[in-house]
């Protein structure tokens, strides 16, 4: 195999990082401090504005299809419909190539399946949620959406979607283009006047700055120099494209650092691309990519108050909670939606299927299986919520100070 990942121990990990986001977010101690109070005096909520409590949701039901439910009839014949909101050329992108060839072989009645890109991706995503929940119409994600549903267009709710299962999380990192002048992210602290780091994000307003608050947050805390381009599409094909013609010089991901030597390949040995900071969850190493280890630190360990540390859990949890899954329209029909998640938890638990899925993609597999991640969907997604307004106010100061 290409590369080197650690499967075992991002598996172990997975309890143990949800925990962290739960804890960090408050729990079931009432003497908790919540997960993310104003990061500063500037991200502070003016008096007397209340703090907006999510309605508790209504989580999918348990996928227990009749006696009668015959899989194999049901799906032979049959054309599954995986979406993709981003353009031709990404990660997410070669996922589904990958799944619509061989994840169907071990879906009863080997349907066929076809990959549709729609994009921009809350168009997608809006699309699927509208669909019948009869496991004809499903999508590949990049993310877990839970920053994403905050936005005023979205229709969704990740706490009510029907998750089919995660196929890697945990890992998250700051490239950056080798003519930076900053080896790695603790050499651009406290420098604002110094050369700035330019990201590129579809973000026309502050809530759609998503879960590029990470390297914004850590920005604002350490006096980084950061800007913050609003484009139209911000994929991983226009990242390398943004990148390749040095329209933008950082970029911030899931699941890149291990494509790259298959996407890019000599990007990283070259030096063209450099790996700045691991943003990974806390206690999730990027390690060797097959071309470099990755150079530098963890982000969260430079962080050093107790609220600078839940503030960054809470951050990044909705980002590494899941990267590649599988979603479908909420309250999927009972039998379909067990056949999918039966099928994926086969195809991801067959040593030859990951094998090939990373050779492929270059993309590390940590799976967690459906109604798992759903359970842990609904819980982080909701805590989120229940943080909204800290939220909201961070995002706001980053779209004033960085975004241009």
């Amino acid at each position: 195999m290409r590369f080197s990942f650690k499967k075992a121990a991002a598996l172990t990990l997975l309890g143990a990082v949800f925990a962290v986001v739960l804890a960090a977010c408050g729990g079931d101690d009432p003497t908790a401090t919540p997960t993310q109070p104003p990061a500063t005096p500037t991200a502070t909520l003016a008096p007397g504005v209340p703090t907006p409590t999510a309605a508790p949701a209504t989580p999918t039901p348990a996928a227990t299809p009749t006696p009668s439910f015959d899989a194999e009839a049901y799906f032979k014949g049959k054309t599954i419909r995986l979406m993709v909101g981003y353009n031709p050329g990404g990660g997410t992108d070669a996922q589904a190539r990958f799944m619509s060839k061989s994840w169907a072989e071990y879906i009863p009645g080997k349907p066929r399946i076809v990959v549709t890109n729609m994009t921009p991706n809350v168009t997608q995503r809006n699309f699927v949620w509208n669909k019948p929940g009869d496991g004809f119409i499903m999508s590949l994600e990049a993310t877990a959406g839970i920053f994403d549903q905050i936005n005023e267009v979205a229709e969704w709710d990740m706490r009510e979607v029907s998750m089919i299962g995660v196929t890697s999380g945990k890992d998250a990192v700051w490239l950056v283009r080798g003519t930076v002048p900053y080896e790695c992210g603790p050499d651009a602290f406290d420098q604002p006047n110094g050369e700035k780091m330019i990201f590129g994000t579809s973000a026309p307003t502050p809530a759609d700055i998503g879960s590029q608050l990470a390297p914004a947050y850590m920005a604002l805390k350490r006096n980084m120099p950061i800007e913050i381009k609003n484009v139209a599409a911000a994929g991983s094909a226009e990242q390398y494209l943004m990148m390749e013609r040095g329209d933008t010089t950082a970029w911030y991901t899931s699941t890149v650092w291990g494509q790259l030597p298959t996407q890019r390949p000599g990007w990283v040995e070259s030096g063209f691309i450099r790996g700045f900071f691991d943003m990974s969850f806390p206690g999730y190493s990027l390690g060797d990519n097959g071309e470099q280890q990755f150079p530098c630190p963890n982000a969260g360990d430079s962080l050093t108050t107790d609220q600078e540390k839940k503030e960054w859990a809470s951050i990044t949890g909705t980002r590494t909670y899941a990267s590649k899954n599988i979603i479908g329209p909420p309250n999927m029909d009972p039998g379909p939606l067990k056949a999918l998640r039966d099928a994926l938890d086969t195809a991801m638990n067959t040593p030859q299927f990951v094998e090939d899925l990373e050779n492929f993609t270059g993309i590390a597999s940590t799976f967690t299986a459906g109604e798992q991640a759903q359970q842990e969907l609904i819980d982080t997604t909701q805590a989120f919520l229940d943080n909204r307004a800290t939220i909201d106010a961070l995002q706001e100061e980053v779209f004033n100070k960085f975004v241009n």
